[in-house]
């Protein structure tokens, strides 16, 4: 199929009549009732200007514009709002719909088109629709125009016309008449759920997918339209797709699955259905450029992290009344301002733009673009929920905690850069998650009254309530030369990130037997460093790119479970110091401390130790002799 036409894709959400005789006995005579419309197809991002839709059930009469009609540029298809339009005493009428199609640009290339009518998801029987191009005319059914060619723009009216029984009042539902491109699916996996339900696994290459609602198998492979029915976007199917710009998904999709858009960075418009119930984990994470969404009202299952960094969706996102069940970091991290929850919902509401629990017990996500100033939580807020208002870079100011707070999640203030001065936490919280408030900008934590059971601060730091694990250093403190309490055992994830305020050594108490991941992540300005013989677990991008990093002494005789990540980005670093022949017989490039070693001018290696280097190492290094440090042989790059 051509690569230069990528229209054709029209959905045109129209009209039925839903057929009634009251009296059982047809009038004689006939009435027409004509809509009229003109639409222009742009070819670049195929969206829809509809200018006018009319109708007429008395040919001596003028055309009106059907009431609640609004002009404007409508995305691959419209649906007009016509409940319980009257059309007066007639008992038998013909509906005629026309719509204008402008100088669309008809490549003679490609292989097929389709033009099809279906009503309530079933196709309509005995239905007539056409264009007409002058002398050509594409007919209801599949068609091969290979006589137009690309120089010769077609136009022409789309017609529709239906004879009906009614009442005196037509209850209108949906007719939908489709002209499209018949999709190329070869190379398209897939696998064949309960009731001929087909399930996409992966698709082929392609910036602007169309996806068909029926299909048929044929030697295995699928065909574009048929007796199957296309359910389901599976787990992972388009994950890391760069390619890929927009996606037209059909009216019977009901799931998308677990990642199945994750990281398609190109990714800037995708429809999601109407009969759409569930957007699994992570489904569309991190897809920067997608562009504004609409949840269906039949969703009821938005999975964790599902639009988590898709922060090209702006404006103000509607929670239907179908949704049951909001994952973790499910819609933080977009670019909205506000929430609204439909006054039906039984499980969650908002309140100025803010996503709650139904009774306001939970705070869900607060908008990432919406604005305040020295925010003060509801009262009534127990639980702030993963991630609830990571990178809200719009609150400014003091930041102040419910009375009542006992849960805080993990990464809840992430990223909140301009909250600054004193954090108070509540003597009612009993949980704090990982990194709570990395990145925002206090410069000392205390504890509401002075008493909490279950954490601790000393000196402005937060720890739990025996110490044994520091929970957050704050971002502005400044410290030299710090020395953590005796009885630490942990750093927690991300408790050091981006705090340049630390600078000289940092010391680390013998005890200690974690750091966690990303725990000096960026921390630019301190110097030095000692793990340890205690130290047995060093986590992902625990030192990531501390810049004036220039000396470690590792005194610990194993690090298990280290992140291959935890040194990249030292580039500062002058000396090494190791102790133990088993972290000596590690030095090689499937390790994290080969990024350690890497970085380094000078390594020395302990006498005892020396035995254990692999070849590796002496391939990268060579050995000085004599040693300026006693007990150490020395060894530049």
């Amino acid at each position: 199929m051509s690569a230069k036409v990528k229209l054709i894709s029209c959905i045109f959400g129209i009209i039925i009549a839903f057929c009634m005789l009251i009296t059982g006995v047809y009038a004689a005579t006939q009435q027409k009732i004509t809509m009229q419309g003109s639409v222009d197809i742009n070819v670049s991002d195929r969206t829809l200007y509809l200018r006018d839709v009319r109708v007429q059930h008395d040919t001596s009469q003028t055309p009106t514009t059907i009431p609640g009609f609004r002009k404007g540029y409508i995305n691959k298809s419209f649906q007009l709002d016509l409940t319980d339009y009257d059309l007066g005493i007639n008992n038998t009428s013909s509906i005629v719909l026309y719509f204008d199609i402008v100088n669309l640009i008809i490549d003679g290339q490609t292989a097929e088109y389709i033009a099809e009518a279906s009503w309530a998801g079933s196709p309509v029987e005995g239905v007539t629709f056409s264009i007409d191009a002058g002398s050509e005319r594409i007919d209801a059914g599949t068609v091969s125009p290979e006589n137009f060619n690309s120089s010769t723009p077609l136009s022409g009216t789309v017609v529709l016309e239906i004879n009906v029984l009614t009442s005196t009042s037509f209850d209108l539902s949906s007719i939908k008449l489709t002209i499209r491109e018949r999709v190329d699916l070869s190379d398209v996996e897939y696998t064949i759920g309960e009731n001929n339900e087909i399930i996409i696994e992966s698709w082929g290459d392609g910036e602007n997918i169309v996806i068909p609602g029926s299909v048929s198998i044929v030697d295995g492979q699928l065909v574009d339209g048929g007796d199957y029915t296309v359910t389901s976007i599976a787990d992972n199917a388009f994950t890391g797709n760069s390619t890929v710009k927009t996606v037209t998904l059909p009216d019977t999709i009901k799931s998308i699955g677990d990642n199945a858009f994750q990281k398609c960075s190109n990714l800037t418009t995708v429809n999601l259905p109407d009969g759409l119930t569930e957007i699994g984990e992570g489904a569309f994470n991190r897809c920067g450029k997608l562009t504004d969404i609409v949840l269906p009202d039949t969703l009821t299952t938005i999975g964790p992290e599902a639009f988590f960094l898709c922060q090209s969706i702006t404006g103000t996102l509607n929670i239907p009344a179908s949704v049951t069940t909001i994952g973790r970091s499910a819609l933080v991290y977009l670019g909205i301002i506000e929430f609204t929850v439909d006054g039906d919902n039984p499980n969650y509401t908002a309140l100025d733009g803010i996503l709650y629990n139904k009774n306001f017990t939970t705070l869900v996500a607060y908008p990432t673009s919406k604005a305040t100033n020295n925010y003060v939580m509801r009262e009534s807020v127990t639980t702030v929920e993963w991630s609830a208002f990571r990178y809200a870079k719009n609150l400014t100011g003091t930041l102040t905690l419910s009375p009542k707070l006992t849960t805080i999640m993990n990464n809840a203030f992430h990223g909140c850069i301009n909250l600054s001065g004193t954090l108070s936490i509540p003597a009612s919280v009993t949980y704090i998650g990982e990194g709570p408030f990395t990145e925002c900008r206090f410069t000392e934590y205390i504890i509401e009254g002075g008493n909490n059971s279950y954490y601790a601060v000393e000196d402005g730091v937060l720890y739990n309530a025996d110490k044994t694990t520091l929970i957050q250093f704050p971002t502005e403190k400044t410290a030299h030369n710090f020395t953590l309490p005796d009885s630490v055992k942990t750093i927690g994830a991300e408790a050091f990130v981006k705090c340049n305020g630390l600078t000289g050594e940092i010391v680390l108490p013998e005890n200690i037997t974690t750091i966690g991941g990303s725990a000096f992540y960026r921390c630019d300005s301190f110097t030095s460093i000692t793990l340890p013989a205690s130290l047995n677990t060093i986590n992902s991008s625990a030192f990531y790119y501390c810049a004036s990093l220039n000396t470690i002494r590792v005194e610990c005789s194993t690090i298990s479970s280290n992140g291959p990540d935890a040194f990249i980005g030292c580039d500062n670093l002058k000396t090494v110091f190791i102790s133990s022949p088993e972290i000596a017989s590690k030095l090689t490039s499937r390790t994290a401390l080969f990024c350690l070693i890497n970085a380094a001018e000078t390594v020395y290696i302990a006498e005892s130790a020396a035995s254990s280097l692999p070849t590796e190492f002496a391939s990268m290094f060579s050995e000085v002799t004599p040693s300026d440090q006693s007990g150490y042989r020395k060894y530049t790059a």
